[in-house]
């Protein structure tokens, strides 16, 4: 699109966006988007530059359509041409075209789950708890959900909050002119808002100035809690409660109300609650100790304050609201009292707050003076001010608040009880209850922040303690001992501030035997409550099994554990319950896609089996990461998959990275986020699944154990075994590049620096996070794939056409093995080989080429097994509305990958102290930042 093309289209489109509800909006809010991008670039680098982007931009398409060498020659050299200041606008120019193209998908998403409801009448959440069957009871299954997400900071974000903010008020201008009623005048002042903040998303650099401090990374997710999950959170809890409105509460409600007898059943927002508050949150951010030295007992300290801070004005808002719109009145306090048991008690509750606050009390009685409930919220909001200056560390009276959040929930139990005595039973009901499904999820600490080390650094640390109490020597990775013992001080006064959900769990990284676990019990104890006392700090300890020896032995190291009557004790004293994570990251790095994901299913098994004979109840937690080399994809299909008996209603998972902007920056897709989820646990949850996927895993498992080893074999032939593999990954794409991007307070590799002269000896010494947003970036993404092809084809190869037949009949019947191939299905379409072999190129001589063939050669393997598994002649057919936003997106990427391409080259032929390197450097990162914007896709 020329500048003028660009103006005209922008003058055009009053008339079609704000009043064509039934065309297609997605269309018309990338065509404005783009047009006002357009106009921005013609204004801020003039019409040239913009004519420069859209002939590449052209060009990349007929590229794609007609793969002419000529016309792949004639791109080639007009990149090659370009000087930096020119790069740098055509790199700015797509990857800010991205941004906004995902915000305009964000929204349709949105768009499309509502139609979809509208047209069903029923919610995900809905039709999951109305396909419950006996022996399963809807009421009792629901009863005991527990899903917990945990958001960690992992360097895979590559936007800056900034940015992440800027787009959220795009799109609140994009959702005024979805109005149909809107009058001109405020479309002319949306449309203006809009260029004004393109304009400013132009100006505002892509690239972090500095690095990210753990505080810095705090602050950016509790943006998403302030803006999406504190108002989510309930409405999905509604939904589920709304559900047995429909189906009843239990077998014997369902009858009552098929004889035309469903009085029991009620309305949600009319009756009390059917359904518990079955999330609960964690964090990782702040808290995560492994390989970020920068993360303190100071920081943990400090990162409790923030939660507080936060969730605390959550609650204030939502007191300080009722207080404004429940406002019923008596004629005065004393007729309240004599009306019934639940008045007397809100009048003698009121009593006590005169009593305790009376500036307070003199306030509200002058303002609402036959008002009580309002007079109530209100001393409610003054108390929670006084609790969050309290937990905060500011300066407050110090009578007045909260010491827990039981506290405050007492009180609302008061008030419903008086509100439904009084007749106003919705209101009870209603938002006073979501209320308490907010406070009964996020309490007073909002997510809890769970501590991680490495087992090496407990080990270090104890063996010094032990030969000199007062040591303080360096334990491992740079941990000091001291820090490591001030870690296990800082948890007891902790809990003992913002109560003892703040802070609860210790994962300990690379568990390999079960003295790393009654490591971390010494260390405990050595470290001991601040009070002197005698007994350990309540803590849960997580272990977490994340190579593949550990996840191999998984079974017989947590019967150890739990074996040691120490240890034992100590989990009869938590109630019981252990936990145990499964890291996807470093397994598929050491055994490749096919054979990582088998590790961890029959790792599931074997950890459930093990904690019923021990009677613990287990929860997995399953650490995934954002590709599909880390575990990634849909989470509904991945828990549907999960081994029979491992779930039971408790779901725990990490949301890494740029995940956590995906599924939480818009309030309407963490709602689908959240429910499908929810929908999905329910389902995996019941008997008639369980029994379903142990017949089909029964039949399948000798078939999967057969493809696992061909496969592995395949990958370490490749990958582990070839000691000149690491330098071809390093030439083919921009690892080193990423290793010096400033995505997070985590180093991005152990024990490397920036630049290229610090080298990795080995693929594992390298991070699984990078590793996989590497091969992305290079339009490969071997870690979510590579391997599959050699393993199916030998498996028919083996057993004829009945092996064939028996895939087929996998991938119908199991839902673990459906997710594998899909999920691999999925990582494919987003790779593409023919952008890939311009970063092949970059890797020179006949073993580098070798290397290439043979990823070449498995990419056409898997690739043709996957048509004849899932039937499709195309990759994603079966998603049509996925594989279209693929298909419209891969030109617009090819252009900023053929810039990164040439960016690569040019500064990998500068010598070190060339002037031009810095600049160079700096444009290969911003193509970096482009390309996984244009992936929706990093690590």
């Amino acid at each position: 699109m020329t500048a003028r093309e660009a103006n005209a289209a922008v003058r055009a489109e009053p008339a079609t966006v704000g009043t064509a509800r039934a065309r297609d909006r997605l269309a018309l809010e990338i065509r404005l988007l783009g047009s006002l991008l357009g106009q921005v670039i013609a204004e801020q680098t003039g019409p040239e530059l913009l004519d420069l982007v859209e002939r590449i931009r052209k060009a990349t398409i007929r590229l794609r359509r007609e793969n002419d060498l000529a016309e792949r020659e004639a791109l080639a050299s007009t990149l090659a041409s370009l000087d930096l200041d020119r790069a740098e606008v055509v790199v700015r120019a797509f990857s800010l075209y991205f941004r906004l193209v995902n915000l305009a998908e964000e929204r349709d998403q949105v768009r499309v789950s509502r139609r979809r409801e509208r047209t069903s009448r029923e919610d995900v959440i809905g039709a999951a708890i109305a396909a419950v069957r006996a022996p399963d009871d809807p009421l009792e299954l629901v009863g005991r959900l527990r899903i917990t997400p945990v958001l960690t900071a992992h360097p895979t974000e590559a936007r800056r909050r900034t940015l992440l903010l800027a787009l959220r008020r795009v799109d609140r201008q994009l959702a005024r002119l979805e109005d149909p009623d809107l009058p001109p005048s405020e479309d002319r002042d949306a449309r203006r808002r809009l260029r004004e903040e393109i304009t400013v998303l132009w100006r505002t650099a892509d690239l972090r100035a500095v690095a990210v401090s753990p505080l810095d990374e705090v602050r950016t997710a509790l943006a998403f809690f302030d803006e999406t999950l504190f108002g989510v959170v309930p409405r999905v809890l509604r939904a589920a409660d709304g559900a047995f409105d429909t189906i009843g509460g239990s077998r014997r409600s369902r009858r009552a109300a098929s004889d035309g007898n469903a009085a029991d059943s009620g309305r949600t927002g009319t009756r009390p609650p059917t359904v518990p508050a079955f999330f609960r949150w964690g964090s990782w951010i702040g808290g995560d100790r492994d390989g970020n030295p920068t993360v303190t007992a100071e920081v943990t300290e400090r990162t409790l304050r923030i939660h507080a801070d936060h969730v605390l004005r959550g609650y204030e808002a939502v007191a300080t609201r009722l207080s404004g719109t429940i406002a019923a009145s008596v004629a005065d306090r004393a007729n309240v009292a004599a009306a019934s048991p639940a008045a007397r008690a809100l009048s003698t509750r009121l009593a006590r707050d005169a009593e305790l606050l009376p500036e307070t009390d003199r306030i509200l009685g002058r303002r609402f003076p036959n008002e009580p409930y309002r007079q109530r919220f209100g001393f409610i909001a003054e108390r929670l001010r006084r609790t969050r200056a309290f937990l905060t560390g500011q300066q407050a009276p110090l009578t007045g608040r909260y010491e827990s959040a039981d506290d405050l929930d007492v009180e609302l139990a008061e008030i419903q009880d008086a509100l439904v005595a009084d007749g106003l039973a919705r209101s009870a009901w209603g938002e006073v209850q979501d209320l308490r499904w907010q406070l009964a999820t996020f309490g007073f600490h909002l997510a809890s922040l769970e501590v991680r080390q490495h087992s090496r650094a407990h080990a270090t640390a104890l063996e010094d303690l032990r030969r000199d109490p007062a040591a303080s020597g360096e334990a491992t990775a740079g941990v000091a001992d001291a820090e490591v013992v001030d870690t296990f001080r800082a948890i007891g006064s902790l809990q003992a501030r913002f109560g003892a959900e703040a802070v609860e769990r210790y994962v300990i990284s690379f568990t390999a035997s079960a003295e790393d676990v009654r490591n971390v019990l010494e260390l405990a104890r050595l470290g001991g409550p601040v009070d002197g006392g005698d007994s350990a700090v309540p803590l849960d300890v997580v272990p977490l099994f994340e190579d593949a020896a550990t996840l191999e032995r998984a079974g017989p190291i947590l019967d150890a554990i739990l074996g040691d009557e120490t240890y034992r004790s100590h989990v009869r004293a938590r109630g019981d319950r252990q936990e145990v994570m499964l890291g996807y990251s470093d397994s598929n790095k050491e055994s490749g896609y096919l054979a990582a994901n088998w590790l961890i299913h029959r790792a599931q098994a074997a950890l459930a089996n093990v904690a019923r004979h021990h009677g613990v109840e287990l929860t997995l937690f399953h650490g995934r990461g954002g590709g599909i080399g880390r575990g990634g994809g849909p989470a509904s299909r991945a828990i549907l998959g999960l081994a029979p008996g491992s779930l039971d209603g408790r779901l725990k998972l990490t949301e890494q990275g740029e995940i956590v902007a995906e599924h939480y920056a818009d309030p309407g897709i963490a709602y689908r986020h959240l429910a499908s989820m929810t929908a999905a646990v329910i389902t995996a949850s019941t008997e008639r699944h369980a029994a379903n996927v142990a017949e089909a895993e029964l039949a399948g498992a000798a078939a999967l154990d057969e493809l696992a080893a061909t496969s592995l074999e395949t990958y370490r032939r490749l990958v582990i075994e070839d000691p000149g593999f690491v330098e071809f990954f390093r030439l083919v794409t921009p690892i080193d590049e990423i290793a010096t991007l400033r995505l997070g307070s985590r180093p991005a590799a152990r024990g490397a620096v920036e630049g290229r002269t610090a080298k990795p000896l080995t693929i594992a010494d390298l991070r699984a996070i990078p590793w996989v947003f590497a091969w992305s970036q290079a339009r490969i993404d071997l870690p979510g794939w590579f391997g599959l092809g050699s393993a199916l084809d030998a498996y028919a190869e083996a057993h004829g056409d009945a092996g064939e037949r028996e895939l087929l009949r996998l991938y119908r019947t199991w839902p673990f093995f459906s997710s594998l191939i899909d999920n691999a299905e999925l990582s494919l379409a987003r790779a593409d080989i023919g952008v890939a072999r311009q970063y092949a190129a970059l890797a020179t001589g006949d073993a580098h080429a070798r290397r290439w063939s043979a990823i070449e050669s498995e990419h056409r393997r898997t690739v043709g097994w996957l048509a004849r598994i899932t039937g499709w002649e195309r990759l994603m057919d079966g998603d049509p509305e996925l594989r279209r936003r693929i298909v419209l997106r891969d030109p617009y990427v090819d252009s900023l990958s053929a810039m990164q391409v040439m960016l690569l080259r040019r500064l990998r032929e500068r010598p070190d102290g060339d002037p031009e390197r810095p600049r160079l450097l700096r444009l290969v990162q911003m193509t970096v930042n482009g390309i996984a914007g244009g992936l929706q896709a990093t690590g």
